[in-house]
């Protein structure tokens, strides 16, 4: 069993005034590529379920952006809705989840680099 990452990137612009300012354009990079995370999100819920999907009437979202002092790293939280609940696939139902990704920047490129759990093989 190997560790597998997933690493996403993307152009921001800028320059940028402020932290402020960096946090919203992370968010709205986030918001405008939402669709990016989905597979991502889906495999982080429960490795290896390919049953497991969110919910398309409430995509991810992004609840906050935290940036560290150097404005070079920092995480994002999203919040999103699977159909995996306590260990569990429901049907017609949502429950709903929280999860921070990290991510560096270098110059105007937002890079989120995501290790995926290890999907186990109880049968080897």
């Amino acid at each position: 069993m190997t560790q597998e990452r997933i690493q996403t990137q993307y152009r921001l612009g800028g320059p940028f005034a402020n932290q402020a300012e960096l946090a919203q354009a992370i968010t709205l990079t986030i918001e405008a590529h939402k669709r990016d995370f989905f597979p991502l999100l889906e495999r982080l819920v429960d490795e290896g379920n390919p049953g497991v999907h969110l919910s398309q009437e409430h995509p991810p979202r992004v609840l906050g952006i935290e940036l560290d002092q150097s404005g070079i790293q920092g995480r994002a939280q999203l919040g999103y809705e699977s159909n995996f609940f306590e260990g569990c696939l429901i049907v017609d139902k949502y429950d709903q989840h929280q999860i921070d990704l990290p991510f560096c920047l270098e110059g105007d490129q937002l890079t989120f680099d995501i290790e995926l759990p290890i999907a186990w093989n109880f049968n080897n």
